[in-house]
């Protein structure tokens, strides 16, 4: 089954369970709002952590408590991608699943790029610590996601081939080999649409005479 993609209250809570981590809500901790745990709870059953759904509220809401309390709070890029790994490995979450936290490529896309930008909306403020390289822009841009999926369908459909994601993986790296340097990562890419199938499905959407579809005169594409 596809992950679900996540919305925006995925990316408010991912970073506000950074934040909440090492802290314990007080009583006057304020609930999150309904469609954020039920959000939660979606997500973590996904990746088999529904165990951890009541501990996870928990810190976020203390992450939420923290930003109310504090206009200086910052978190850098780092920090948080340090807090996510701990959290996935702790979970037991499936390795190349869509998994929460949301990924930092994730938050970046959505932000415009920007991770001071993320910060902001979350109701934190811009960090000041150096950022390692990459961060503070996101290197490709929501067309180039789409160009190196189109790209990759188009190959596949042309040799008769599997537009699986491994597939791509492959595919990319022969065509960085052969001097390509526009094409996204498999995880990136995931990340960005929320599953594999959903960015084919993107990509056969905006573009049906690409030869992904039956009837365009290659032999379609299979999805696995």
């Amino acid at each position: 089954m596809a992950a679900p993609a996540a919305p925006e209250s995925a990316i408010t809570a991912s970073l506000l369970f950074a934040v909440g981590s090492g802290r314990v809500p007080s009583n006057e901790a304020p609930e999150l709002p309904a469609e954020m745990t039920e959000t939660l709870a979606k997500l973590l059953a996904h990746q088999g952590a529904e165990d951890h759904v009541a501990r996870v509220v928990e810190v976020v809401r203390a992450g939420l408590e923290a930003v109310n309390a504090d206009s200086s709070l910052t978190l850098s890029a780092q920090r948080y991608d340090t807090l996510r790994r701990e959290f996935l490995a702790e979970t037991g979450s499936a390795a190349g699943r869509v998994v929460w936290p949301v990924g930092s490529t994730t938050i970046l896309k959505r932000a415009g790029g920007s991770w001071n930008s993320a910060l902001v909306r979350t109701g934190l403020v811009a960090s000041t610590k150096t950022q390692a390289s990459g961060f503070g822009r996101a290197r490709f841009t929501a067309e180039q996601y789409r160009t190196a999926v189109r790209d990759f369908a188009r190959a596949a459909a042309r040799k008769g081939g599997s537009t699986s994601y491994q597939n791509y993986l492959a595919w990319r790296r022969r065509s960085q080999e052969e001097g390509r340097s526009d094409l996204p990562s498999g995880p990136s890419l995931r990340n960005s649409y929320g599953s594999w199938s959903a960015a084919l499905q993107d990509v056969e959407d905006q573009t049906p005479d690409a030869g992904l579809t039956p009837g365009s005169g290659t032999t379609p594409a299979r999805q696995v």
